[in-house]
């Protein structure tokens, strides 16, 4: 395996196992904003090594993963009777009736002109209720790991658009799609905003903000680390257009990050000049 590509999924795999603490990256090029000032001449460490083995979560961070979290006891209570549920039925169906986003709505709306906010919520309310508890728990993990990174180095309001924005957009890129393809499934879950951020990370590697000490790191590693991953989990979860939803933010997410940053575009042209 080709250095750069192995040092890509090392970083993959510190960013999850690690939830996105820093430990071990490289702060190559400091983002002018959160505050921090940076000298660009000095590799620095981006989390102080020294710190406690846990470190505290942007408030942020920890209030978004509250609210993505927040289905999950709601439906245990009601599978114990209380809430209005019935002990021993899992009401979940009868939750994502009222969140998720039908396949083709997009598409019925602008052949119908209709735009309400009943249906526009439904970009947004989607990613608060998943398919099942595991689902949910995916979405934090990958939440929690690179929102963690994205949102010391962006800042509050610029890790939400990163958050929100991308997850808005893959839900329009998979209701257009599959509405195309005459597909009649739903989409549900947080995962879209999760590859929002991810795709915010992958910039920050392509941009040279962030390194692993190991060696430079390709983002583009991380991207083929993600392929895989949904390959692996296909068997479990199935692979269904939902997949469009998520790479619609990884990108959206990307492009945000660029347009963020003061100077990210003369940055990026710089980048691609070089190559």
């Amino acid at each position: 395996m080709p250095e750069k590509m192995r040092v890509g999924w090392v970083c993959a795999a510190s960013v999850i196992s690690g939830l996105g603490s820093g430990a071990g990256f490289l702060l190559l090029a400091g983002l002018p904003m959160a505050g921090n000032h940076v000298n660009r001449s000095t590799p620095q460490m981006y989390q102080n090594q020294n710190a406690a083995p846990v470190n505290p979560l942007p408030h942020v961070l920890i209030l978004l993963a509250v609210a993505l979290g927040a289905a999950e006891p709601f439906l245990y209570l009601q599978k114990l009777g209380l809430l209005g549920g019935v002990s021993g039925l899992d009401g979940r169906s009868a939750l994502l009736q009222d969140f998720f986003l039908p396949a083709g709505q997009l598409s019925w709306m602008l052949e119908n002109g209709r735009f309400d906010g009943a249906l526009l919520k439904r970009f947004v309310t989607y990613i608060f209720v998943d398919g099942s508890f595991t689902g949910t728990v995916f979405t934090l993990v990958f939440t929690l790991a690179l929102g963690n990174i994205v949102a010391r180095a962006f800042g509050t309001w610029r890790f939400l658009v990163l958050f929100f924005v991308p997850a808005v957009v893959g839900a329009v890129a998979y209701s257009l799609i599959a509405g195309a393809v005459s597909h009649n499934g739903a989409l549900y879950g947080g995962m879209p905003g999760a590859y929002g951020l991810i795709g915010a990370f992958t910039w920050m590697m392509w941009a040279g903000v962030l390194r692993h000490p190991m060696g430079e790191t390709s983002p583009f590693a991380l991207i083929g680390f993600l392929v895989a991953f949904r390959v692996l989990l296909a068997p479990v979860f199935g692979w269904h257009w939902a997949t469009t939803a998520e790479w619609g933010g990884f990108i959206m997410g990307f492009a945000l990050s660029i347009v963020l940053v003061p100077g990210g575009w003369a940055s990026l042209l710089r980048r691609l000049r070089k190559r």
